[in-house]
């Protein structure tokens, strides 16, 4: 991550901005008279923030995944896009696949002014005030850049900004992140039954991990890169890693790394591996050999991308490939409410005969037919043939 230039952010301070809220435009499901007025609510940074609700329009940030858009997506079906005021262009680059059926089933995304990210040094701060937002909606992990670059420009400007966490893959973060936009959104019902989802199911799945009495080593890999390099890892308390943790495995990279960064070889060989776990989209800047999945991908190209790995000097003695314990995931099924399917998924690839009955692909389907406007089809989850 890149800090925000200096002299965006030096514009950006001088900017008069216009003022916040009108009256709210009730949608088809709205469910009028919820936490009307101005309301106090706590965000995920524990901040108290008073807001007039409902929100009218928000600017978002990580919109591939970990942000508030695919949940504001469940929340607000169709309408979602009249709620955005602005974003970032994460989902267009990073979730190629993604935004092509997104925009597909509504097309006024592509109307969106985009700001870029706080993150990636190049937000505009003077348009992200230009959209009047009537609230930021940030994810936790840009928090350190926000307050010092963005925070002190946006209250000049009247704009609120709260701070939601699904990054850090734990229950009560992600419930809470969904119950706060409910409210703020004036979908208070409708946030629970996706809480009710994602609850349920995450039960259903640890009550059978309390019976776990061993934890394969699990390496996962980011394949941005494609098979000539090694990508990313994650720490065991950050996105995958928390995931494998708490799905009953040893996170190889524990220790090893913060967040998200690479290991090399030698460690990966050492370590060597029970269960590999490969992550793949499509990236704007991906490499070759870099895995597709996701809407625009096939089995067997996928396949064939994913049998590139095992050419790697060494894996062909590791116990993950001797054993086919050789899987792959799209990248974006991290870091939302519906990651519970993910979790059915990495649960039953690192244990296999406690989860033989579960169909986490069928549990993805579930939640996109229940919650979200968008359709469901192409590779998501898969296991080297």
């Amino acid at each position: 991550m890149r800090d925000v230039c200096k002299s965006v952010v030096i514009v950006a301070a001088l900017f008069i901005a216009a003022s916040v809220p009108s009256a709210w435009c009730v949608g088809k499901s709205q469910e009028a008279g919820k936490d009307s007025g101005t309301v106090t609510v706590t965000d995920l940074a524990g901040r108290q923030v008073t807001l007039e609700l409902p929100v009218k329009k928000a600017n978002v940030n990580w919109s591939a995944s970990g942000g508030a858009f695919m949940t504001m997506s469940a929340l607000l079906g169709t309408e979602v896009a009249d709620h955005l005021a602005s974003w970032d262009d994460d989902l267009q680059s990073y979730g190629y696949d993604m935004w092509e059926e997104f925009r597909s089933k509504i097309p006024a995304l592509e109307n969106v002014p985009v700001v870029a990210g706080i993150d990636y040094g190049g937000i505009n701060m003077e348009k992200l005030i230009q959209s009047k937002p009537d609230v930021v909606i940030w994810t936790l992990t840009v928090g350190e850049q926000a307050r010092t670059m963005a925070e002190p420009i946006l209250e000049a400007a009247g704009i609120p900004i709260i701070y939601i966490d699904y990054h850090a893959q734990t229950i009560e973060n992600h419930t809470k992140s969904t119950r706060l936009l409910g409210q703020i959104f004036g979908k208070e019902d409708r946030a629970e039954e996706i809480v009710k989802f994602y609850v349920d199911n995450m039960n259903m799945l640890n009550n059978r991990l309390a019976r776990v009495s061993s934890r394969p080593v699990v390496y996962m890999e980011l394949t941005r890169t494609g098979p000539g390099t090694y990508g990313n890892t994650f720490a065991s308390d950050y996105m995958w890693g928390a995931m494998i943790v708490n799905a009953g495995g040893t996170n190889l990279a524990d220790g090893i790394v913060k967040n998200a960064a690479p290991v090399n070889a030698e460690i990966v060989l050492a370590k060597n591996p029970d269960v590999i776990i490969l992550t793949g989209t499509y990236w704007a800047d991906s490499h070759a050999g870099s895995i597709n999945m996701g809407y625009l991908a096939n089995e067997t190209e996928t396949q064939q991308l994913i049998r590139a790995y095992m050419n790697r000097p060494g894996w062909s003695q590791l116990k993950a490939i001797k054993n086919n314990q050789l899987y792959a995931i799209h990248h974006r099924l991290a870091r939302q409410m519906y990651d519970v399917a993910t979790f059915a998924f990495l649960a039953k690839s690192i244990h296999p005969d406690l989860f033989a009955d579960i169909d986490p692909m069928g549990m993805l389907r579930e939640y996109y037919d229940r919650f979200l406007p968008y359709d469901l089809y192409g590779v998501w989850m898969t296991q080297l043939k």
